[in-house]
């Protein structure tokens, strides 16, 4: 498998084997932005991060700290612009006021040392690369700080950061924000906006917000704008809109080199054509799981159409399913178990089953697995 992955160029429901149905793994992102994950959120929420300070526990503020040697390589490489002494000096400073919490403290913060809020914003990319949670936390606090400031690639860091995890309800003050950005014709502002609503189910407001923002004046150059064409894409898909589904994907990915776009457009191609497979191997070059897992189905396809009885020699299609089996993908364990019980590797193949009953999207399959392998052995050697 290791050498298998040097041939990927930059790699950053239930489906059975034998079965005849298709392989292919279809995830919806427009389901999946409706989703509420439990990950745990990345940010905090606008009110308890700007609270006063009688709520929050007394902790040592130098344990907050980031190392000094992260702020040495910031200014060394040109993206502080403040010397590392000085960035220690304004975290220290930050802490202190925050704990007053007075009316314009983080307006004295700035003046006191001469910043602006973008500066804020690179002080808490650089303390959430710290491993403490004390540190995170900080990073959280400082984010939302300069998103109150008016910062907008804080704002945008904090929506896209909630986005991803799920948790939005808490975060009314940089929303507010967002929507303002996007009546004053910010077009990732309105990008932003769009993805938000579609949590929401307000999917025509949301397609409404999409549409302003990649046919607007700047066109498609504004940062997300490929992932704003594939929500886009998926809207229009789940009307049964194709041809403008495959518009906004081609866009995304011809124009963007969007991976999630290329997977997307791969499912609007001819079952196995190779298209398909052409458009399943840039998604699966940037690290889509899904991408890899249905090479393999494709891969296993043809072996079948090549074989006159039962295929005994699975070559790329089992490379395909074990490199997405590896990285954690519960149907690409499942075909991985099956295969391995093909070529007479049934301890391997139950140890991947083991794995899957370990993911809840594919452990009552996984269970059922493990328990027909245990009768027809059982069975067999009675």
């Amino acid at each position: 498998m290791s050498s298998f992955r040097r041939y990927l160029p930059i790699i950053g429901k239930n489906c059975r084997l034998l079965s005849p149905r298709s392989l292919l793994h279809t995830t919806s992102i427009l389901e999946a932005s409706r989703r509420v994950q439990r990950a745990p959120s990345l940010l905090v929420s606008s009110q308890k991060a700007q609270g006063p300070a009688i709520n929050r526990p007394m902790i040592d503020p130098e344990k907050a700290l980031p190392p000094i040697v992260l702020l040495q390589s910031a200014s060394k490489s040109g993206a502080l612009e403040i010397s590392p002494d000085k960035a220690m000096d304004v975290l220290r400073r930050y802490q202190e006021l925050e704990r007053g919490a007075t009316v314009g403290w983080e307006q004295r913060l700035c003046k006191e040392f001469e910043i602006n809020p973008s500066i804020l914003v690179l002080l808490s990319m650089i303390l959430n690369r710290c491993p403490k949670h004390v540190q995170r936390s900080l990073a959280r606090r400082v984010m939302l700080s300069a998103s109150e400031l008016g910062e907008e690639s804080a704002t945008f860091y904090i929506i896209s950061s909630a986005l991803r995890t799920g948790v939005l309800k808490d975060y009314a003050s940089p929303l507010k924000r967002l929507g303002t950005l996007a009546k004053a014709g910010n077009p990732r502002a309105m990008a932003l906006l769009g993805k938000f609503l579609l949590t929401q189910n307000k999917e025509n407001e949301a397609l409404d917000w999409i549409r302003r923002a990649t046919r607007g004046p700047a066109g498609l150059d504004f940062e997300d704008a490929s992932e704003a064409l594939v929500s886009e894409g998926q809207i229009l898909k789940s009307r049964g809109d194709v041809e403008g589904a495959q518009a906004a994907f081609r866009t995304a990915a011809l124009e963007l080199d969007n991976p999630t776009a290329y997977f997307y457009l791969s499912q609007l191609e001819e079952r196995n054509s190779r298209q398909q497979e052409v458009y399943l191997l840039k998604a699966a070059s940037s690290g889509i799981l899904e991408a890899w897992h249905n090479l393999g189905a494709i891969e296993l396809a043809r072996l079948r159409a090549a074989s006159a009885g039962p295929v005994r020699e699975f070559g790329m299609a089992k490379e395909w399913f074990q490199v997405a089996a590896a990285d954690g993908f519960g149907p690409s364990m499942l075909n991985l178990a099956q295969i391995c019980k093909a070529e007479g590797q049934a301890e391997e193949g139950m140890r991947w089953l083991e794995k899957a009953e370990k993911l809840p999207e594919v452990k009552e399959q996984a269970l059922k697995m493990m328990d027909d392998w245990r009768i027809n052995q059982d069975s067999t050697s009675s």
